[in-house]
């Protein structure tokens, strides 16, 4: 063979050879790459691929969504028991004002105080009785709004919140009815002072109150007594 036909016949083989390695690692390479594609778990570490929606799993109702909730029905709770609260010591400042007032007149007969004395008990309690009426509207108001507020308090202050909030409700209750016979009072001595009726006829109906307030002064001062003993409310 010629000097010149080997040269050439060289280097077809050195061109072949290139090309069958270039054509091995491209297959390799596409190996590497159909091999990576097809594991769509990233490496630990490695950032979630796009394709993977990490929001699809997470559940809907998560454990801080149920603290949330948990504390808004203690929050709930509690504002009822507040309100609650709220109503009976307006409804026992009233309750109190009736029963001065009242025990006034008692004192007066016993002779335990003098006519001075009664009088300006009468007096001090009189001028004090609109407002009390006044704030015992408010809080009740304000409670009507929180009705219900324990309904769905559960767990181990459950209990303890109903039994606190029963013996609450029967305290307000009892206390309120005593301050709607102060009411009543109250609103014989100004229709007396607007001059709606006599003397006589005022006397009367003040002598039927006074015989009548231990009714409900002496519920109020019960339900007071079992409202002392009833479990202290911890909603939260």
């Amino acid at each position: 063979m010629s000097r010149a036909k080997h040269s050439v016949h060289h280097r077809r083989r050195t061109l072949l050879l290139a090309a069958g390695v270039a054509a091995a690692l491209i297959a390799a390479a596409g190996v590497a790459i159909a091999q990576f594609g097809s594991d769509d778990t990233p490496e630990a570490g490695s950032a979630p691929t796009a394709t993977r929606d990490s929001s699809a799993t997470s559940p809907s109702f998560s454990p801080s969504t149920a603290q949330s909730q948990s504390g808004a029905v203690a929050a709930a709770c509690a504002t009822q028991i507040r309100t609650t609260e709220a109503v009976l010591t307006a409804a026992r400042t009233a309750a109190g004002h009736w029963r001065e007032h009242v025990q006034a007149r008692t004192d007066l007969l016993s002779g335990k105080n003098s006519e001075a004395t009664t009088k300006a008990i009468w007096k001090r309690t009189r001028l004090a009785g609109p407002a009390d009426i006044a704030k015992l509207k408010s809080a009740t108001s304000a409670q009507a709004t929180a009705n219900g507020g324990c309904a769905k308090l559960s767990g181990t202050a459950a209990r303890a919140c109903r039994q606190r909030l029963a013996a609450l409700d029967w305290a307000a209750a009892a206390n309120r009815a005593a301050a709607a016979d102060w009411a009543n009072h109250l609103a014989m001595m100004a229709a007396h002072a607007a001059g709606d009726f006599g003397r006589e006829h005022a006397q009367q109906m003040w002598v039927a109150a006074w015989t009548g307030a231990a009714r409900h002064l002496n519920a109020a001062a019960r339900a007071d007594t079992t409202l002392a003993k009833a479990p202290p409310c911890r909603p939260s």
